[in-house]
Formats: structure tokens, sequence, C-alpha cells
């Protein structure tokens, strides 16, 4: 677990493995790394250079080499300076190209987004982008549902349901969400007291189906689908900020908003 986290902030495989084997050694030889960690002599030396450019490690010029880590508080807090840094000079690069090739007409698209990660990102994103309306159509709650089997998601959505309660509070925008049942409208009224629910029951709809619709202020539009399978479960959606489109859906969910009976705890 701790090597793909390290992987996942940039360290190759060697690069993390040595590193753990430091961190359990108050100092130690490349003798001792190999021993520890696996990764052949021969791919050390590398592993050790990489890590000490980042300024994670020091050394001791004896016979044989002695390394040793700097504190995990002080690795970790260099790594996310570095990390921000970088974010920011690729930032500006990235927004200047972008603004160079960014097509000057008004076609509509819809894409496509994969992975629970992803529309997460792209959820979170909607509704710190919210002016005036968040208009909420689930037949389930998708993300609550896969939070509670993916610890690592558990950030996102509380960061989703703080968000709302942010807009809806400090902002005064109007968050409405439209459920299929009475027990998701009152976690959903429980998590965000400032959300106008209604409930709109359709006994024969699929209870299979487990999606999510979101509108923001009738320009921006996100369709999920929840995917369960043998052991795994996933996201796949399609969003849009065309208006035209986006329009549409809102107009259809507004009607249904209007045949809804309101939820009061």
């Amino acid at each position: 677990m701790i090597i793909t986290s390290l992987q996942n902030l940039g360290f190759t495989s060697y690069e993390a493995k040595v590193y753990v084997a430091l961190v359990r050694n108050e100092t130690a030889t490349v003798s001792t790394l190999h021993d520890d960690s696996g990764v052949p002599n021969s791919a050390i030396y590398g592993a050790l250079k990489k890590l000490e450019k980042r300024g994670i490690i020091e050394f001791q010029n004896t016979k044989p080499m002695r390394y040793r880590c700097i504190s995990p508080e002080d690795a970790i807090s260099k790594l996310k300076k570095d990390y921000a840094e970088e974010c920011d000079i690729v930032f500006e690069k990235l927004n200047e190209i972008y603004g160079e090739s960014a097509s000057e007409t008004n076609e509509e698209h819809i894409w496509n987004i994969n992975g629970v990660r992803n529309v997460t990102c792209k959820v979170i994103q909607m509704l710190e982008g919210a002016k005036k309306d968040i208009l909420i159509l689930a037949s389930s709650t998708p993300f609550g549902t896969i939070a509670e089997n993916h610890s690592s998601l558990k950030k996102d959505y509380t960061t989703i349901i703080g968000i709302m309660n942010k807009k809806a509070s400090e902002e005064g925008i109007n968050v409405r969400v439209i459920s299929s049942c009475e027990d998701e409208a009152k976690k959903i009224k429980n998590l965000v007291p400032l959300a106008t629910v209604r409930v709109n029951s359709i006994e024969e709809a699929d209870s299979e189906l487990k999606s999510f619709v979101i509108v923001i202020d009738n320009s921006e539009m996100l369709v999920d689908i929840l995917k369960d399978g043998d052991g795994y479960t996933d996201l796949s959606a399609v969003w849009t900020n065309g208006a035209d489109f986006s329009s549409v859906i809102s107009h259809l969910l507004s009607a249904k908003w209007d045949t809804s009976e309101r939820y009061t705890i």
C-alpha cells in the first residue's frame, strides 16, 4: 500500500522500496538496503541518487557509505512544496497553450468521463462553480454508496456535502434534490439541512438503476451511472456545458420537481 502511494507521488518502484527501507533503519548501507528492500544492488545506487536529489535523504561519506532519511514529516512537507511549485509552473504553461488553441466556436459537445475519482472530481468542480442553482436527481446516492466501501473516497464525499452546505448557507444558492425514496430523502435532508428535498417515487422504475443527474445554473449537466460488478464498483458519466442541452435537461427535471412531493423531517 505505501509503495503504491509513493509511486502515485512520482517515485519509481525501486525508489519507493529503498525509501521505505531507509525509514525502517536509523542508518543503512547499500547492503542493508538490499537485504531490507529486495532491490538489486546495481539499482539501489540510482534510486539513492534520485532520493538525494529530492532532498529527502542524507549520506555519510564513509566506507561503506551510510544513508539515512530525514523525518517523514519534513520529507512530505518538502515533497508537497516541490509538487505545488511544479503544478504552478505546469498550470501557467498549459494555460498559455490552452488560450492559444481554444476554439472560438459555440458548438456544443458531450464528453464521457470514466472512473470513480474522475467523476467525483468533476462533480466537485461543478458544485464549486455554481452561481445560482443546483438541481439534483438521484435514484440512489452513488457517492455515498461508494464511499462506504472505499475509504479513500470518504473525503471526496464529505467535500461534496460540505460544498452543498456552503453554497446553500453562505452564498444563498438554491439547492434542490429529487430523491426516489424517503430513506434517501431523509439522509440528504440531514446532511444538507438547507436543501429543498422532494420525493418522486415511481413504482415501475428499475430499482437496480443507480444514477445521478446534476444540473448547474441551467448551463452545465452531468449524468452518471453506478456500475456494480463482482467485487468492484465503478462510475461512468457524460458531461456537457452546452447551455442548450443542459437547459432541456433542466426543464425536464423541473417538470419532475413540480410533480414530486416535498419532504420534511
